[in-house]
């Protein structure tokens, strides 16, 4: 009985001697190192990982709130906002920081939804009163057509521009305003109270002279008012305000002079009142239909009696 369970015990010791000489120790260490290299860099890696999110995620908080705004609003389009005054019209609009503008018969402004934080800036053809909000940080500038400059940081001026004109005039009414010209000389003039700058498109030139301001902003109260003021002017003035073309028959006709208040006249009004003050008659013709179905304006022939 010894002797076979002697023999069984062989057996089984001489069977797994034969399973551990199949087995080969090397290979299995091999990938036994692997799986302990496979496991070391993934730790590495996470680490890694780990330590660039740790420095990149305050830099893309950075560029997410601070430098996106920024460049979005440096490629922000500006929203605009145009006023247009119709012949024989005075319009009144209340600008984004509180000023008050008054816009002459076929005059146009444009300014911004907002002023930005440096400037107050606006974009004005043919002529406007403005009363400024005063503001010592955000300087107000107008801008013209023919490249003139009106700046201030609050005050009351009056800016004479239409592009059919060949001088843009600027009236101090109150305060202090720069007055400068980009174009030509590129001159730059102050103003004070009851002074007037005349620009001289052509040339860019700017002189100062003393203003009858009451003369020149009446206009905003609905009143024309001339004091020795030639015809050639006059009838530039009525052209607008009543949205018709006056034609001059003759240039001795330019340089006769008028002084004169109107209010609530009609054009017919005063066309006859300037024939009772000079030799002169006057010829309206009616508008005429054209090809594209629009009108003319109404004409007047203004010539020597």
């Amino acid at each position: 009985m010894s002797e076979k369970k002697t023999a069984d015990s062989l057996e089984f010791l001489l069977g797994d001697y034969e399973k551990m000489d199949k087995i080969d120790s090397a290979a299995d260490w091999e990938r036994v190192r692997r799986r302990i290299a496979i496991d070391r860099n993934r730790r590495l890696l996470f680490n890694f990982l780990r330590n660039t999110a740790a420095v990149l995620f305050p830099l893309l908080l950075i560029y997410q709130f601070v430098f996106v705004p920024i460049s979005s609003k440096s490629n922000e389009v500006i929203e605009t906002i145009t006023i247009t005054s119709a012949p024989g019209m005075v319009t009144k609009t209340i600008l984004p920081d509180g000023s008050e503008v008054w816009l002459n018969a076929m005059s146009s402004l444009t300014y911004p939804l907002r002023f930005t934080k440096k400037e107050r800036t606006v974009q004005l053809s043919g002529e406007a009163y403005f009363k400024v909000v005063s503001d010592e940080r955000h300087r107000f500038n107008v801008k013209t057509p023919q490249e003139m400059v009106v700046s201030a940081y609050g005050t009351e001026f009056n800016v004479n521009a239409y592009e059919s004109e060949t001088n843009c005039e600027v009236t101090l009414a109150s305060g202090q305003v720069e007055v400068s010209s980009n174009a030509g000389s590129k001159a730059t003039e102050v103003l004070m109270s009851d002074e007037k700058a005349i620009l001289h498109v052509s040339s860019g030139n700017i002189h100062v002279v003393s203003a009858d301001t009451y003369v020149e902003t009446a206009w905003k109260d609905g009143k024309m008012v001339f004091r020795r003021e030639k015809l050639d002017k006059i009838v530039a003035r009525l052209s607008r305000k009543f949205g018709v073309d006056i034609v001059l028959d003759g240039d001795r006709l330019k340089e006769y002079e008028y002084t004169a208040t109107f209010t609530d006249e009609t054009l017919e009004d005063i066309l006859d009142l300037l024939k009772r003050s000079a030799p002169i008659t006057y010829t309206i013709h009616k508008q005429r239909q054209l090809d594209n179905d629009t009108f003319t304006r109404r004409e007047i022939i203004i010539k020597t009696s």
